[in-house]
């Protein structure tokens, strides 16, 4: 689930996109995962009722929300994928914060991306712009990861797992891939002024760099909508574009009703150009993001009169048990 921007200043798989699961699931346990959501996103809601999100940020999700493609998923296989992005660009990919299956998709992609010819630049919102040589210096192998979480005050500014996105910027500095920051997380800035200010960082590095490709990475909302991120990046020029989502969960629920088994979902097209990824499966995202608002807000188990944890997302095969049963376990 994407997170509300009041939230946020803005939380390897090497060989494929599916976790180690469960095999086909019967009827029963894909309705019992979907009634674990439901909960879960219940939860969600109360504590969000305490955010007070804005009419832009409301409208900003709406529009996101609006825009991801009705028809049916195709699944995409990991080579197929790879072939694809070789070709593109510009590719668009949202991040899920709190999912650790979100920051290892972006090394995967990074890594299919790398696989061509020409260069390619990871373009990322949760360092702040100003923090631009401390990265480098990272890159060049001149300032180890053990400092640079606090040179660049990632829990300040960001606050999520640090042992996820480091990962990224370790990938990126074995693939030696050059990072560009856009995001000026210091201070408080419209969705809009945002999106326009990434789009015109970009366009000037690209116009200094002909040639170079570019994988840009923001949470789910960006990726797609009217005069959003991939929007104004297109009106610029910097097309074409291949925007990979995540945030969307009937694309995931559609998907494991036709291949019933969970560990064979990982990308599917969804348009010429849209294509979904597995940043974690629904419940999965819904649980890391309840579990991230608890913490902040100060709630516990025993704020809630129905309970699911993480035992309860995981699908399982051969099971007919009921969702009552389980998710009082």
């Amino acid at each position: 689930m994407q997170k509300n921007w009041l939230l946020v200043p803005a939380f390897l798989l090497a060989a494929g996109l599916g976790a180690a699961m469960a095999g086909e699931i019967s009827k029963d346990e894909f309705n019992r995962l979907r009634a674990v959501d439901k909960l879960l996103r219940s939860h969600i809601s109360e504590m969000e009722t305490q955010l007070k999100a804005s009419p832009s940020l409301k409208k900003y999700m709406k529009e996101y929300e609006a825009a991801v493609p009705k028809a049916a998923p195709q699944p995409v296989a990991d080579n197929e994928m790879a072939k694809l992005l070789a070709g593109i660009r510009y590719v668009l990919m949202g991040d899920e914060h709190t999912t650790a299956r979100s920051q290892a998709n972006t090394v995967l992609v990074l890594k299919m991306m790398k696989a061509a010819k020409e260069p390619v630049t990871l373009v990322i919102e949760w360092v702040d712009v100003s923090f631009q040589k401390e990265i480098d210096a990272f890159l060049a192998g001149k300032l180890p990861v053990k400092d640079l979480k606090t040179k660049i005050s990632f829990d300040k500014l960001w606050g999520f797992s640090w042992t996820d996105y480091a990962k990224i910027l370790s990938a990126a500095k074995q693939l030696k891939v050059p990072v560009l920051l856009t995001e000026r997380l210091k201070g408080t800035h419209s969705l809009s002024d945002r999106d326009s200010f990434i789009t015109s960082t970009v366009a000037a590095h690209a116009k200094q760099n002909a040639g170079m490709r570019y994988l840009v990475v923001y949470g789910d909302y960006h990726i797609l909508g009217p005069d959003h991120l991939s929007d104004k990046l297109a009106k610029a020029g910097l097309k074409p574009q291949l925007q990979l989502i995540g945030d969307a969960p009937e694309v995931y629920w559609k998907l494991l009703g036709k291949v019933k088994d969970p560990d064979k979902i990982g990308f599917a097209k969804l348009t010429d150009s849209i294509f979904y990824v597995v940043n974690g499966t629904p419940a999965e995202r819904s649980l890391s993001y309840r579990n991230y608002l608890m913490k902040l807000l100060g709630y516990t188990k025993s704020d809630f009169e129905e309970w699911a944890g993480p035992a309860d997302v995981k699908p399982k095969s051969g099971t007919s048990r009921s969702f009552d049963t389980l998710h009082r376990e």
